[in-house]
């Protein structure tokens, strides 16, 4: 009976090597047969170099969720770009010495903090699962798949993954307006208890920031197949050196050796060996102060050998850096060089501040067109978004450049006239100019 049960199990194992060496067939003959990479003499490098095909939201989450270097993208890219929140002016520029106009002021009920915070939020979730929606509650008292009343306010906003929300419908009218726009949203709601429940929602309560199409690509995918490779630098060396620290031992005996008579010492037969020699490697690695006395053997500790993990980890931290276009030194925090340090603080400036005016600034407009197509904004002739600027300098700076100034001044009226004036260079200290008949600084006004 138990040579029956043995071949049984036998059998099942050949089954399931065999199933597992024809998965492993199967997908090199599908990466031959649809080449991956760009690498055209080996269709299969891709598959070869454990890089996956096609990538979906759960591949880009969990790289974000458990992977240092795509958190540190993500979050350092969102803390900067909404490092002060945007404001919308009416007219064409800025003018500081304008007054707040009546549209200005209908509207901070509305741009609340609390909607740049939603946008924010939602644009962190854009980053990593190329879009991301915020759902508007309006105060209408309707359903979710009901359109908005116009003119109604806004009670909260909900932030939403790119798994939770996707396109049910598409307008099919080609005379529309909207054709191939979405008409109908399925939202999947997490309830409190863990559960989970879908709505339909009308485009109406849906604003969408990012590409929701199915060639998008994605802010982390360009860098994904180097994330891929850091992961297996990080878990290898670390895995050679936790098999270090275990300390795993050999035990290699004389060929004299008899293991029936060995095995009569321990009082156990030659099978229950190797058991005994557990348990002495286990009191060896759990103690200080332990002896083994061996006769007839030599006992060695297995080595794994662990190569110096920087010169791949940094090749493929590059790759990442420039997928990402942020500075590596910025992105894992390492400010070695004082003048690389502040020539990379700079450049990530200057990104933030082209990604706020090129990308942010248009979409925040597209929100506040979707509010006044609503009723909820007023509808002036026309807006602008504008944002501080990333690249000010300091105080500090300020003052440095109003010193050189005032040294230059003194070199030239040794030889003719200043070649700045007081209000120049108290601009350039970050201080307002005085007009004509105002007070000087040592003054005091009448």
């Amino acid at each position: 009976m138990s040579d029956k049960i043995q071949m049984a199990v036998n059998h099942a194992l050949h089954l399931r090597a065999n199933s597992y060496q024809n998965d492993a067939v199967a997908a090199a003959r599908a990466a031959l047969i649809n080449p991956m990479g760009m690498d055209h003499k080996r269709s299969s490098a891709w598959y070869e170099y454990g890089w996956k095909e096609q990538l979906d939201f759960s591949d880009l989450y969990n790289a974000y969720r458990r992977g240092g270097l795509a958190f540190s993208a993500v979050n350092k890219l969102i803390s900067r770009c909404w490092s002060s929140f945007p404001q919308v002016i009416e007219g064409e520029e800025q003018d500081e010495s304008k007054k707040e106009t009546a549209w200005e002021k209908s509207n901070k009920t509305i741009l609340t903090k609390k909607l740049w915070k939603a946008f924010s939020e939602a644009d962190k979730r854009r980053l990593v699962g190329r879009y991301a929606a915020i759902l508007i509650h309006f105060r209408d008292s309707k359903k979710w798949h009901e359109p908005v009343d116009k003119g109604r306010g806004i009670a909260k906003f909900t932030v939403a993954w790119a798994n939770c929300i996707k396109p049910k419908s598409y307008e099919s009218d080609l005379n529309s307006e909207a054709y191939g726009e979405p008409t109908a949203w399925s939202y999947t709601a997490t309830l409190p208890n863990g559960g989970k429940k879908v709505f339909d929602v009308h485009p109406d309560r849906v604003f969408i920031l990012g590409d929701y199409t199915l060639d998008a690509i994605g802010f982390l995918e360009p860098g994904y197949n180097a994330l891929t490779n850091i992961e297996k630098v990080e878990g290898g060396s670390g895995e050679s050196f936790l098999k270090n620290a275990a300390r795993q031992l050999n035990i290699n005996f004389d060929r004299e050796i008899d293991f029936n008579h060995l095995a009569s010492l321990y009082g156990v037969s030659v099978e229950e060996l190797q058991d005994k020699f557990n348990e002495v490697a286990k009191e060896i690695n759990r103690g200080n102060d332990v002896l083994m006395s061996t006769q007839g053997a030599t006992v060695t500790p297995l080595v794994a050998n662990t190569p110096d993990p920087t010169p791949p980890y940094d090749i493929n931290l590059q790759t990442f850096s420039s997928s990402v276009d942020i500075p590596g030194r910025i992105l894992v925090g390492n400010q070695q060089a004082e003048r690389s340090s502040t020539e990379d603080n700079k450049y990530f400036n200057a990104r933030c501040q082209s990604r706020r005016e090129m990308e942010l600034s248009g979409e925040v407009e597209e929100l506040v067109e979707k509010l006044t197509n609503l009723g909820t904004i007023k509808p002036i002739s026309e807006f602008t978004v504008v944002w501080d600027d990333l690249n000010e300098s300091t105080q500090v700076e300020k003052l440095e450049q109003a010193e050189k100034m005032s040294v230059i001044n003194d070199k030239a009226t040794s030889t003719g006239a200043p070649i700045f004036d007081d209000n120049e260079i108290r601009t350039a200290a970050g201080y307002e100019p005085i007009k004509e008949g105002d007070p000087l600084p040592d003054e005091e006004p009448d």
